[in-house]
């Protein structure tokens, strides 16, 4: 992702949203000859009361008294389950100087204590109904809303009334008591501490530059530590008092619920809220207008490439949503994806000189318009890749696109709409409430897959390329350019202001004339020749209680099926091969990433992936490549319909694997990117360094260094991935919506019919991994980051007693509640502690259990202590009945949900399972198996192997304060 290109970073990182004030929208009006007036723009409750277009008939949108809203939509994915959220129209941008943080402080302050739930206790609720509590998990906080999350594992009424109270408390009932006030300082300073990184930092200066005395650029959501440390429990009232009132709030509930019978239900907890302060104006967004052509640059060495940008940022007043809104934005996304295909172009056909170039658009907090397009280079390059882009962008405005062009984009999202609609009936639930949330964000009608489909591919038809060429060249007005270096190139030694270099870069590159695209011919795929004959079966077995059927062929194949309804009109499936990473030569380490990489973007040998993607434009069928630790995977996903191609790309993947020079090229820059990305924090050190270390220094675990990882050649990845690509038995998995026969007659067809493989496993000799017992590890980052990691590892055991995995993995879940309890809420250590166990498949006798924790670099020491000191008393005595079901009783809740997931079935049960077949049984038994779980088995196993004489410790400081 290219640092600069701030708008795909805002979405990622802050969730921006529309911006409301009692129910009005805050917009600037920009006169053409002075600075704008500030005024309200009056909204109605809801997008679609302004709009000529319908909303989901199946959603219930609702309206209390006192202004409090709701909207309600019956679902039945997962079943049972209802994905209710508390969303408040109040964010960062209504904080005033001296605030700076606060409505984010606000939210974290609400689960220390309300009407309901003294102190400490919100918490264990969520996990006591079968919800796990973490970092953005519960409530996260942005620009414009505020919004608190509830999972309900049932929808009964009793369950919905608890819900609603816990959903109430956060509206109404904080204690904000000042003992919490200054214990939760410390874990909101130590969150500020882990979300700073160079990309952050970029973020905020490039914010500056595009919307300079904006209020936007003033008021990230995690405030100053200077503001924070300032708050007081009656400056936070106040804050809440005045911004959290009913009519800025909606609720939304999506699931497995009676909606008409929950009505009375939220008028019972919501009806009777009141304000409790009067309304205030909030503060100014502020008025910027770019003219002319105006250049940024912003070093940060640690960044792990440079980013060019050109991108127009202005203010506008947004039109509501509307049929003509609706065929503008298709336009505008039809010709986007257009460049988008030429882009991805440019970057195979530069030798690895971009390693990534994108475009977009889009309009945000209903008052700013942008438009960007940018790529990702190194440092020395980033003059040719500017006039690249310049040149890219001209051509496109000037001359448009190409008939042939828009009939793959039209093709493309015809399939994407159909997609939508056939899979509409089992959608996830948390994703549609999501969905609705978006709606609020950019004030857009909520409309259900068939009602868009319905006005969008009349639109599709109709449109004409002089259409979406006016369209495109609308994004880009030529009032102004924004043209920005970020990055880790410093422009500053050359002696000249890097702002006039740039300038002077782009206007040299805007004076050379560019002709027209080409017209580019479509080739078609299959190409290779269907097989003549059919495998024969040798073995057909259905296996009871699982609803799997296994088919094995004469030559070898085999093939395990299951027939799913968890998502309509979709089939997963994978080819499995080989030894994996596992199976990796000790003198080539990288090979297994470079090969995952070079062959993903190589296409296949008779097809680079240009021809292959526009051959299948409007297909919905993909596969890719995995190198997992024990064996390759194929992967593959296509709707019900598609299932012929999915097996023909399969064919064509096994028959005519891709090894393109340029793709290696590429893989190598993007490699090297991410190498320099690794050596600047504590984090990417540690999958650097510190997991090879945790294995004895077996270059199969964590990332391999960019010195090894760049001598890989074509010739290495073509003998290793083609010998067990050609040699290995295959075993093919596919699970989900299809028809039984047919998938067994296609894996006949294009496998049944394939020479017999034999099973290499046995030739690789290589020694396992073998865990430091006892030792302890301390390593330096360059970075001036101030952040310090701290590892500590318990050796375990492999993964094959399942049983014993289970239940480490409970251990796990429970040790991660003591660090937060201990670390985070009482010493203010580190913001989102954690455990996991990680019990290795391929390495016989290896696993693993480490608690990482990103804390104060002055601490790292007292850290380790206060870990293992927990680790002492899990071992020493145990854990109690309480915690043993504050950890299980979500574990349960997840995997009544997974079980109902085609992906569970294909990767945890199916895939590997003619070399492994005792993972069938296993299915059976997860849910029995986990609810057996006793505390004394975990305690045993505490004692077992939280043992601290044979931990390792991993301590990771920046260098400024080694």
């Amino acid at each position: 992702m290219a640092s600069s290109a701030i708008w795909r970073i805002i979405v990622a990182t802050v969730a921006m949203a529309a911006i409301f004030f009692d129910g009005c929208t805050y917009l600037s009006k920009t006169p053409s000859s002075r600075q704008p007036a500030q005024v309200l723009i009056e909204r109605p409750d809801w997008p679609h009361l302004e709009s000529d277009l319908s909303p989901d008939a199946h959603a219930i949108f609702g309206r209390l008294k006192n202004g409090f809203r709701f909207v309600m939509k019956e679902n039945k994915t997962p079943l049972h389950r209802v994905s209710m959220h508390l969303y408040v129209q109040t964010g960062s941008l209504s904080e005033f100087e001296g605030e700076e943080g606060m409505a984010h402080f606000l939210e974290h302050m609400l689960f220390d204590g309300s009407t309901h739930f003294p102190p400490g206790e919100m918490v264990k609720y969520f996990q006591r109904i079968g919800m796990q509590f973490g970092p953005d998990a519960n409530a996260h906080t942005g620009f414009g809303q505020t919004v608190y999350d509830i999972l309900l594992p049932n929808g009964d009424t009793e369950s919905i009334a608890d819900g609603l109270l816990v959903l109430g408390d956060f509206a109404e009932g904080a204690l904000l008591l000042p003992s919490e006030v200054d214990k939760e300082k410390k874990v909101v300073l130590a969150e500020k501490r882990a979300r700073d990184s160079a990309r952050y930092r970029t973020l905020q200066a490039t914010f500056k530059f595009e919307m300079p005395d904006s209020l936007l650029a003033q008021r990230f959501p995690i405030g100053t530590s200077e503001s924070i440390l300032a708050f007081e429990d009656q400056k936070l009232r106040r804050f809440y008092d005045t911004w959290y009132r009913p009519e800025r709030m909606i609720l939304v509930m999506v699931g497995d619920f009676d909606q008409e019978a929950t009505v009375p239900f939220v008028n019972a907890q919501f009806g009777e809220m009141r304000a409790r302060r009067e309304k205030v104006t909030p503060p100014p967004f502020g008025y910027f207008s770019h003219q002319g052509v105006t250049a940024f640059h912003h070093h940060e060495k640690e960044m792990g490439a440079t980013s060019v940008t050109i991108e127009t940022v202005e203010q506008r007043d947004i039109a509501p949503d509307s049929t003509d809104r609706q065929r503008r934005v298709l336009w505008e996304e039809l010709a986007n994806q257009m460049m988008q295909w030429r882009l991805d172009k440019l970057v195979r056909e530069t030798d690895g000189m971009l390693t990534d170039a994108r475009i977009g658009a889009g309009e945000y907090l209903q008052q700013i318009h942008h438009s960007e397009i940018s790529a990702e280079c190194r440092p020395e390059h980033w003059e040719e890749v500017l006039g690249r882009l310049e040149k890219k962008l001209r051509q496109a405005i000037d001359f448009g696109f190409t008939p042939s062009e828009l009939v793959r984009a039209k093709r493309s999202l015809q399939a994407d709409l159909k997609r939508d609609v056939d899979e509409m009936k089992t959608r996830e639930s948390r994703a549609l409430a999501e969905q609705i949330m978006d709606s609020f964000n950019q004030w857009e009608v909520f409309q259900d897959p068939s009602q868009r489909k319905r006005i969008l591919d009349p639109m599709i038809e109709e449109v004409k390329p002089a259409q979406i060429n006016k369209a495109f060249a609308s994004l880009w007005p030529d009032r102004h350019r924004l043209v920005l270096v970020t990055g880790n190139a410093d422009l500053s030694p050359s002696g000249k202001a890097p702002e006039e270099m740039i300038l002077s870069v782009y206007h040299t590159s805007s004076q050379a004339p560019v002709g027209p695209p080409e017209n580019t011919a479509t080739r078609s795929f299959p190409y290779l020749e269907t097989p003549s004959a059919m495998g024969r079966i040798e073995k057909r077995e259905s296996l009871p209680g699982l609803g799997i059927e296994k088919v094995l062929f004469e030559n070898g194949v085999s093939l395990i099926l299951k027939q799913t309804d968890f998502k309509e009109n979709e089939v997963n499936a994978a080819v499995s091969f080989g030894a994996g990473k596992y199976g990796e030569p000790a003198d080539q380490p990288g090979l297994a990433e470079m090969t995952e990489a070079v062959v993903n973007e190589s296409g296949f040998g008779s097809m680079n992936r240009d021809d292959l993607e526009n051959a299948l434009a409007g297909r919905l069928a993909e596969i890719s490549l995995e190198v997992r630790e024990e064996m390759f995977v194929i992967n593959g996903q296509a709707s019900s319909s598609e299932l012929p191609l999915l097996f023909q790309l399969f064919h064509t993947m096994v028959k005519d694997p891709g090894y393109r020079t340029e793709s290696l090229a590429l893989a190598r820059k993007q490699f090297e990117q991410k190498h320099q990305s690794l050596v600047h924090t504590v984090e990417g050190l540690m999958q650097l360094k510190g997991q090879k270390l945790l294995g004895g220094g077996d270059s199969r675990l964590g990332w391999p260094h960019w010195d090894q990882i760049r001598q890989i050649e074509i010739g290495q990845i073509e003998q290793w991935f083609g010998a067990q690509i050609t040699q290995s038995p295959l075993e093919i998995s596919i699970v989900g919506d299809f028809q039984m026969d047919e998938a067994i007659r296609l894996a006949a067809l294009y496998f049944g019919s394939l020479p017999a493989r034999r099973d290499m496993a046995g030739t690789i000799q290589r020694p396992n991994p073998t865990f430091p017992k006892g030792d302890s590890f301390s390593l330096v980052a360059d970075t001036t980051i101030e952040r310090g990691l701290v590892v500590v590892a318990y050796p375990t055991d492999d993964f094959w007693e399942i049983g014993r995995t289970r239940r480490l993995s409970v251990l796990s879940e429970i040790f991660s509640e003591r660090l937060r309890v201990q670390v985070r809420e009482k010493l203010g250590a580190s913001y989102s502690p954690y455990t996991y166990h990680r019990a290795h498949r391929a390495y016989p006798g290896y696993g693993v259990l480490q608690a990482m924790l990103l804390v104060d670099p002055d601490r790292v020491e007292s850290i380790v202590h206060e870990v293992e000191l927990i680790a002492a008393r899990l071992s020493a005595d145990g854990i109690n009945e309480d915690e043993l079901r504050r950890a299980l009783d979500p574990t349960l809740v997840q995997i009544k949900d997974i079980r109902r997931s085609n992906g569970y079935w294909l990767n945890s049960v199916m895939l590997g399972s003619n070399r492994h077949p005792v993972q069938l049984s296993w299915a059976k038994s997860i849910e029995s198996d986990y609810a057996a779980i006793e505390a004394k088995e975990v305690s045993d196993l505490a004692k077992r192997y939280l043992d601290n004489s044979q931990a390792a410790t991993v301590v990771i400081v920046p260098e400024a304060d080694h």
